[in-house]
């Protein structure tokens, strides 16, 4: 009977493995249900935009996740039912093994039931000693048939058991297979769709390449506001000693404790940090990427964009102090956090709720987004400043996936 324990845990390493799957699922049905409920915004304003072809293709992307994550939950469904299967016919074999033990001890009582009536039997022994030893001997016999009636038991239900769960796994890959051909029915409506809005986008270049070129200047405009913001912000550099003439000059980084402790704790939660919308998807990646419409033209992404709803506010995604407060002209207002050495950067505000100097909580609501062209659209970035000037990084590394 070694077998129930390895069954017991190759079940528990399954359910693990089951668990996991299911929580990858469930996180993919909530970013496709945003997504899902944004494009439907999007579809409201009745004109197609970048914003609104990107958020079909995060769907795309998200939805063939799902289908993916889909074929890991029935394979590991497969595993579950051969494991069964096979424990299933190795608790056969063992209850019949035990069964017939049983029916043994059963026969072999009643060919010696005169032998073993117990008063005859006793009282026909010689001595003391002999009535004692065939008593415990009775006695073993009778416990040995008590343990293997059990065992039978046991064994019988612990098949029962594994029978009904193969069942209900058999069951559960049924309901993930209809799920599944039903997201393969919306994957192919999705590219329909994608197809339809990137036709329809390819009927407005000029007006896109309009788009482009304001877009771009207002990247500009915010990055030399941002390092300017900093700057004003920060010691002037100084050439360090020793320098040989005409050496750049370094910044001073050395923080206050309390800014290094803030430091610290900001890159202790790379990866963790909250979202800076409640619902939203990344419809621009950090980076240089290829115009999704217009060939030849490469977007220089500073940080990353987050469709989200009309309207949306947007917070802090950690604690820290307002270092500034910037207007851009025709584009809304943007705020700079101080975490240690690191800035975050919220713009594209159609209006700010904190000021500068003050203190802002993890979660804390910083302004609210702007619609523009595109839609309400939340521009976040990341920067650190180091001896040798300012960094920019990717902050879709940094906040929680």
């Amino acid at each position: 009977m070694a077998l129930l324990p390895l069954v017991l845990a190759a079940a528990l390493a399954l359910g693990q493995s089951r668990k996991e799957l299911e929580k990858r699922r469930d996180a993919l049905d909530k970013q496709i249900r945003t997504t899902t409920a944004l494009i439907e915004q999007a579809r409201k304003e009745q004109r197609v935009t970048q914003e609104q072809l990107a958020l079909l293709e995060s769907q795309i992307a998200a939805r063939s996740q799902l289908i993916r994550a889909m074929d890991g939950e029935v394979r590991a469904a497969d595993d579950r039912i051969r494991q069964d299967e096979e424990a299933i016919a190795a608790m056969r074999a063992d209850l019949e093994a035990l069964k017939q033990g049983y029916a043994r001890m059963i026969a072999a009582a009643y060919r010696n039931r005169s032998a073993y009536d117990r008063l005859s039997y006793l009282f026909a022994s010689s001595s003391f000693q002999q009535a004692f030893r065939r008593s415990r001997h009775l006695n073993q016999l009778a416990a040995q048939r008590r343990r293997q009636a059990a065992l039978i038991s046991e064994t019988q239900a612990a098949l029962n058991a594994r029978v009904d769960t193969m069942k209900a796994v058999r069951a559960e890959k049924a309901l993930v297979l209809s799920a599944q051909v039903q997201e393969k029915r919306r994957l192919d409506s999705d590219r329909a769709g994608q197809q339809q809005a990137l036709t329809s986008l390819r009927k407005e270049e000029s007006r896109l390449r309009e788009t482009q070129k304001k877009q771009e200047r207002q990247r500009k405009d915010l990055e030399s506001a941002i390092r300017k913001a900093i700057a004003d912000a920060m010691p002037k550099p100084k050439a360090a000693p020793g320098a040989k003439p005409g050496a750049p000059a370094k910044l001073d980084v050395t923080l206050t404790p309390e800014a290094r402790e803030l430091n610290t704790d900001f890159e202790k939660n790379k990866g963790k940090l909250p979202w800076p919308v409640e619902k939203g998807v990344i419809t621009g990646r950090f980076g240089k990427q290829p115009h999704p419409v217009l060939k030849g033209i490469v977007i220089d992404n500073n940080g990353i964009d987050i469709t989200t709803e009309k309207g949306a506010s947007v917070r802090a995604v950690f604690r820290g102090e307002v270092t500034s407060v910037i207007v851009l002209p025709g584009a809304g207002k943007a705020v700079i956090l101080s975490h240690g050495a690191y800035r975050t950067v919220y713009s594209n505000l159609a209006s700010v709720s904190v000021a500068k100097g003050q203190k802002a909580d993890t979660k804390q609501a910083i302004g609210t987004v702007l619609s523009g062209d595109d839609g309400p659209v939340a521009h976040i970035e990341v920067w650190k400043i180091t001896a040798d000037g300012l960094v920019n990084v990717d902050p879709a590394l940094w906040i929680y996936r």
